[in-house]
């Protein structure tokens, strides 16, 4: 007699409180909504960022405006939108820091990414790397850069003539997490580089690795700014890394500058805008 006497106090109590579940059911619905537009509306709100850098930044090449577009995460939307930005501020040199793609999604129809990264090299010179999302789709990416004119450096580095006349040394690492980094392949231990040097890796924690090698600035990306900000405050949450987006000095004169990138995972920010970034080295501070 007591276990049918607790199932009709159990349906009898569900009977009474069901708007109440119903209300309480829809407002967690609404919440959920809520947060999903308010994050897909972050992340399709592409900036373009200018960042006064100091002019020993990169010792002794004169002016120089460097794009920095990294992390698009297979959205053209956003990296047509990065076209348009660049076609705007014209920079000296094109940096793309990795990840055209997001691991576990389909790359189709490469054209748009083809189309859009020759558009690129049309603007200025443009140099690359692979991200860590890229080696799923290794084959794919490189082919994509290769047709598009973009230069991959994997390990590599190479001498470009800045507009004032200088030479910058770009050396463009493979990725650290993907156990692809060489760096006593394309970099020289300290006290035996001659040139400036900027340096590509697509994630900033790599640069405990690259302590005892000549290099004066290094751009990065693969953090997205940790998706979260604080608003108001320029701060990023980040789990991974204690760079999360912005310029910082490292050791030895060195300097890092890591981007939010363009893209975003699940296609949700929250008070951490996407980016792409200009960085002014002055002829003078």
């Amino acid at each position: 007699m007591k276990i049918p006497h607790l199932i009709h106090r159990f349906v009898d109590h569900v009977i009474r409180n069901k708007y109440r579940y119903t209300t309480l059911a829809l407002v967690l619905w609404l919440g959920k909504c809520g947060v999903e537009q308010l994050g897909e509306w972050g992340a399709a709100q592409l900036e373009c960022n200018t960042i006064q850098m100091p002019r020993e930044t990169l010792p002794g090449i004169g002016p120089l405006k460097i794009a920095l577009v990294t992390d698009i995460h297979n959205n053209p939307q956003q990296l047509n939108k990065a076209v348009e930005l660049l076609r705007e501020e014209s920079p000296d040199l094109i940096i793309f820091g990795g990840d055209l793609v997001t691991a576990g999604e389909r790359f189709k129809r490469t054209r748009w990414a083809v189309n859009a990264l020759r558009s690129f090299t049309e603007i200025a010179p443009t140099y690359a790397i692979l991200g860590n999302h890229d080696y799923e789709k290794q084959e794919q990416v490189e082919r994509v850069l290769q047709t598009a004119g973009v230069t991959l450096l994997r390990n590599q580095s190479v001498d470009w003539i800045t507009p004032a006349g200088q030479t910058l040394r770009i050396v463009g690492l493979g990725d650290w997490n993907e156990g692809d980094d060489a760096p006593h392949a394309c970099l020289k231990k300290h006290g035996e580089e001659p040139l400036p040097v900027l340096l590509l890796s697509h994630d900033p924690e790599s640069r405990w690795n690259l302590r005892e090698y000549d290099w004066d600035l290094m751009l990065s990306g693969h953090n997205h700014g940790g998706q979260i900000g604080i608003p108001f405050t320029d701060t990023y949450i980040s789990l991974r890394s204690s760079m999360p987006a912005g310029a910082y000095d490292f050791e030895n004169g060195k300097r890092v500058f890591v981007s939010r990138g363009v893209g975003s995972i699940w296609n949700m920010r929250f008070f951490c805008a996407p980016e792409i970034n200009i960085l002014i080295i002055p002829e003078k501070n």
